[in-house]
């Protein structure tokens, strides 16, 4: 390789690792969209591949040179430190390489990897150009001169840098157009076992159908965020003044402990969905606490699983869906996506680069209201359309069913018919809460009210009527989460009196003895006192 020919590769071996570097970082911003954040990944991935090549070239037209050196018998210092810093440099290449294929829970790590082989790369470039620059010239000359000159520019320039950052981070202390995230209330709520709330900043939202928006919130440098694919968070939201609580699942991959991301439909007349389509901007400061649900996927005890969603019940599955590629998983995955029409597909990019890029994962989209042009499945949820994907008959997988509930009671129908146990079916929704029936005769039924002790306040209940519902019509605070008796959110002590649970899988064996209840699906029989 001619000394042009090795000038021109040093420079962009060494222009190839920096720029990795500032993709690797720019890729890893919370501000960047979900679109971005994959373009900025794959040419991450080029142009590893890319360094990797020229590695080889360049370490082939070294070994070359060693071959002519050794027949003089003489090896330079500086050669000698060239070939040290390429075997440094080839195995943290490999380390890279491996925990970006296998290990993308360590992804934190990248970052430190690659700025360990941008600074090996500049110096083994530096090496022998500088080398052949300090032995060619003439201690006096002035091209000697000038370069040292360059040098000396070059390291007073990064130092004022450097300077300007520091005093950049000082003054960023002061307010701002985008506010920093406040720190938690100190007041929290009174349930007692309650997780902390964090303060989520909104930092940027993308559309992702006509009725659908997926929003990113940063969550606080000091909160180590750990959530599990498929559970979901608790927002306390301010709309026009009022305080409204609402749940979410969470649609990004929990690998990632700085972002969290949701996906709410627009729903006519819903305060909250409406608020957030619509109105939801960047630098909104939300509190969340969670995350709350026994609905998630576990890779140690779901060896294969089906995924069964209608509408926005895909959300807990495409956070399942990204944590199997982030860990590159080989779990067998189905999902059988229900929605009306082609516009209503939620994710399908997504969907589509996710059936790419996992190696055992299969879906099919069935429309109910399929266009002329549509060649997939068409109409609703059959045992056919079930029953031609399922895997394994003598070894069923798992079944995850998130969706409105006749859906969902239609799936589990399907299911039973198939023969699958019902221990194998986990399902989630949210937000439909139907009375309690009351089927007593009104001469059986007894004056019945709730004491909130802690609110100090005395309330009559109407027939069938939560304890949730008594405690938000008399402005008693007990927070909540699905409204189903699966989150635990609620969970409230019972002092005194009789409580009918409908449903009692969000409390622990601790809470049981303990005398909790789950006011959302909770009435009372006579007089109760709770600690709310």
């Amino acid at each position: 390789m001619s000394k042009i020919s090795a000038i021109i590769a040093g420079i962009a071996f060494v222009t190839l690792a920096a720029a990795n570097v500032v993709a690797m970082l720019e890729a890893s911003q919370p501000s960047r969209s979900i679109t971005a954040r994959t373009r900025l990944i794959a040419l991450h991935r080029v142009g590893g591949y890319l360094f990797v090549s020229l590695l080889c070239i360049m370490a082939y037209s070294m070994s070359q040179r060693l071959v002519s050196v050794g027949i003089t018998g003489h090896l330079p210092t500086h050669l000698v430190l060239h070939i040290v810093l390429v075997l440094v440099l080839v195995p943290l290449l490999f380390l890279k390489i491996l925990i970006a294929r296998r290990y993308k829970q360590s992804h934190s790590s990248l970052k430190a990897l690659g700025i360990a082989i941008f600074v090996i790369s500049f110096v083994l470039v530096s090496i022998p150009t500088f080398s052949e620059l300090l032995r060619s010239m003439n201690p006096e000359s002035l091209g000697l001169r000038v370069a040292t000159g360059l040098l000396v520019a070059v390291c007073l320039v990064q130092g004022a840098l450097v300077f300007k950052k520091r005093n950049q981070s000082r003054a960023s202390a002061k307010p701002s157009r985008i506010p920093e995230i406040p720190a938690p209330p100190t007041s929290l709520t009174n349930r007692e076992n309650a997780k902390d709330p964090m303060n989520l900043l909104l930092a940027q939202t993308e559309r992702q159908t006509h009725d659908t928006k997926t929003l990113r919130f940063q969550v606080p440098k000091e909160r180590r965020f750990r959530a599990k694919p498929g559970q979901f968070l608790t927002f306390q939201w301010t709309i026009d003044g009022r305080r409204v609580t609402r749940s979410y699942t969470i649609s990004s991959s929990p690998i990632h402990e700085d972002y969290v991301e949701i996906t709410p439909k627009r729903i006519e007349n819903g305060c909250a969905s409406l608020f957030l389509n619509e109105r939801a901007k960047p630098s909104l400061i939300v509190e969340a606490s969670g995350p709350y649900g026994q609905f998630y996927f576990d890779e140690k005890v779901h060896k294969s699983i089906v995924l069964i969603a209608a509408g926005s019940g895909i959300t807990p599955m495409i956070s399942m869906l990204r944590y199997i590629d982030d860990l590159k998983l080989t779990t067998p995955v189905t999902l059988l996506y229900c929605v009306r029409t082609r516009a209503d597909i939620i994710f399908q990019n997504e969907l589509e680069r996710l059936g790419s890029s996992l190696p055992n994962f299969k879906y099919e989209v069935c429309l109910s209201r399929p266009d002329p042009t549509w060649k997939g499945h068409s109409g609703r949820l059959s045992v056919e359309f079930v029953s031609q994907h399922l895997i394994d008959r003598n070894s069923p997988p798992t079944f995850f069913l998130c969706g409105p509930r006749g859906f969902m009671e239609n799936a589990r129908q399907i299911l039973s018919t198939l023969g699958i146990n019902q221990d194998r079916i986990l399902q989630e929704s949210f937000g439909e809460n139907k009375p309690f029936p009351d089927s007593r005769p009104p001469e059986a039924r007894t004056v019945e009210a709730v004491v909130f002790l802690r609110s100090e306040k005395v309330c009559r209940i109407s027939p069938g009527s939560t304890l949730l519902d008594v405690a938000e019509r008399n402005g008693v605070q007990i927070p909540f989460g699905c409204r189903q008796g699966q989150c635990g959110t609620c969970a409230t002590r019972v002092l005194s009196g009789t409580v009918q649970m409908d449903v009692e899988a969000g409390l622990t064996a601790e809470q049981k003895n303990a005398g909790y209840v789950l006011p959302c699906v909770s009435r009372a029989e006579g007089t109760v006192v709770l600690s709310a």
